[in-house]
């Protein structure tokens, strides 16, 4: 079931000047509830453009955005309402934070949705579980913490509002492998837990493969590619003719089918290559009649 879908949607930045380009291309796109689906594409591919549509950010020259099953601009004058149900975390959120406490800057969301006290609290403390905090840091400066840290604390910010949608705009950009692990795990087990929807853009096609339940390419303002993250990893060819490259992993077993070794090509995660080739290995033993 969707729970945010696009119809026919056009998106021309400087429109009617000499500079005029086409961000997004008739977009038809359905986007499913209670899982984990990726964007991804090149700069320009239209990426950014159309999230920032999903909450109001900004508006399409032409189609409309429905959540639920409503226009999202049916009401213009309600759609800060549309902003707490779709939160959004843009690249390098730390640069945002400006509260003189943690516990400040994750409790300024719902204080704008006009929670009482005690609900506040309680989605501070929450948010900051879910994204690792501990409680000692709350009434700490958001700057004195580490990079790594801030992040978390943006992102807690916005799960305190308890969207309906999330949108991560390359959520772990910058951050080393433990710190990729650690966020995009997080935001996994949060998805798993509440059930949210959640929406990640990501150059990273390991990223992909490993958090996402689905995912969507995008190039040249157009979706070329949409579906479980199998369907869209075993296009191999369409991939590498976008400009995109599959998974390291998936790399990894075509050069082994290259070499004779029969195994799936539809593998796209470091687990299911493991499980294959103890599979073959172990098929090759009974053949063997080792």
């Amino acid at each position: 079931m969707s729970i945010v879908e696009l119809k026919e949607i056009n998106f021309i930045y400087g429109k009617k000047t000499p500079y005029e380009i086409k961000a997004l291309d008739n977009i038809n796109l359905k986007i499913e509830a209670n899982c984990i689906t990726g964007i991804i594409g090149h700069t320009g591919s239209g990426k950014s453009t159309l999230i920032q549509l999903l909450n109001g950010l900004i508006k399409a020259d032409s189609g409309t955005v429905y959540l639920d099953g409503s226009d999202i601009w049916e009401k213009p004058k309600e759609i800060s309402k549309i902003r707490f149900a779709v939160g959004m975390v843009m690249q390098y959120p730390e640069y945002q934070l400006f509260a003189d406490t943690v516990r400040e800057d994750i409790a300024f969301g719902p204080k704008n949705m006009g929670l009482d006290s005690e609900e506040i609290e309680k989605r501070v403390l929450q948010s900051a579980e879910f994204c690792g905090l501990d409680k000692d840091i709350l009434d700490k400066s958001p700057f004195d913490l580490s990079g790594g840290q801030k992040r978390r604390v943006a992102l807690a910010g916005v799960m305190a509002m308890n969207p309906k949608v999330l949108v991560l705009d390359e959520p772990a950009a910058g951050l080393d492998p433990k710190g990729r692990r650690e966020i995009l795990g997080g935001i996994k087990e949060f998805q798993r837990k509440s059930g949210t929807t959640v929406i990640i853009v990501s150059h990273s096609m390991e990223d992909m493969a490993m958090y996402c339940d689905r995912a969507i390419v995008m190039c040249h303002g157009k979706i070329v590619a949409h579906g479980t993250c199998c369907e869209v990893f075993s296009q191999h060819k369409l991939l590498l003719d976008v400009g995109l490259d599959v998974p390291e992993i998936t790399g990894i077993i075509l050069a082994l089918r290259e070499k004779g070794i029969d195994i799936s090509d539809n593998i796209y995660t470091v687990d299911g290559a493991v499980e294959a080739i103890k599979s073959y290995y172990q098929s090759s033993k009974r053949e063997r009649g080792v």
